[in-house]
């Protein structure tokens, strides 16, 4: 094992969860230990313990990271800024591609709710009530550009997409055929065509 070097406790910890995020991809949640994360980082299990005293720890980690990455991809979408269903559009598009690793919130979801730790599961609630309400406020300008139709459900509408990029991540990351996962066109012209009532 080739040791790296000390760096800065922020640049530590990130280096651990991108290293957790890796791990779940290619291994799944079972692989999540400190020891597998000690040799993916490159520095011993002590070094890990310095940041996060636990798996509970870096599961919440994981969690934070997660809104992160979400309300980074909002914010930096490039699109028209009052256009509700341009950035939902742009946000699919981003989530669903084979490349990426949003899939592994789901992997942390069924964790969180295996695992019964109270603490865990509100961390992951409000994470999922965040996202929710997210999406609902794009949906919401929809409404008022005339995009979305007044008569949509926006909650239920919200939670469909939601659901929508889980359920092609946990096939990409399964490796399934059986769907074309990172056509997001054919996927987003369902979903519009259902909140445009077209």
């Amino acid at each position: 094992m080739v040791v790296r070097p000390r760096r800065p406790t922020s640049v530590r910890r990130r280096e651990i969860i991108e290293a957790a995020r890796a791990v779940i991809t290619e291994h799944g949640m079972q692989s999540l230990t400190i020891g597998n994360l000690a040799r993916t980082v490159g520095v011993s299990e002590g070094a890990i313990y310095r940041h996060f005293s636990s798996k509970k720890r870096i599961l919440a980690g994981l969690i934070e990271d997660i809104d992160l990455r979400l309300i980074e991809r909002i914010d930096l979408i490039d699109g028209d800024p009052d256009s509700g269903l341009t950035r939902l559009e742009q946000v699919l598009h981003h989530n669903v591609a084979p490349s990426t690793l949003t899939g592994v919130s789901f992997f942390v979801i069924a964790e969180v709710l295996m695992n019964g730790d109270d603490e865990l599961r509100q961390l992951m609630q409000a994470s999922i009530d965040k996202h929710l309400t997210m999406i609902e406020a794009q949906l919401t300008v929809g409404v008022q550009k005339g995009e979305v139709s007044g008569d949509v459900d926006l909650k239920a509408a919200a939670l469909q997409f939601y659901g929508l990029i889980q359920a092609v991540n946990t096939l990409n990351h399964f490796g399934s055929e059986e769907f074309p996962v990172g056509d997001s066109h054919k996927l987003w012209h369902i979903f519009n065509c259902g909140v445009s009532g077209l």
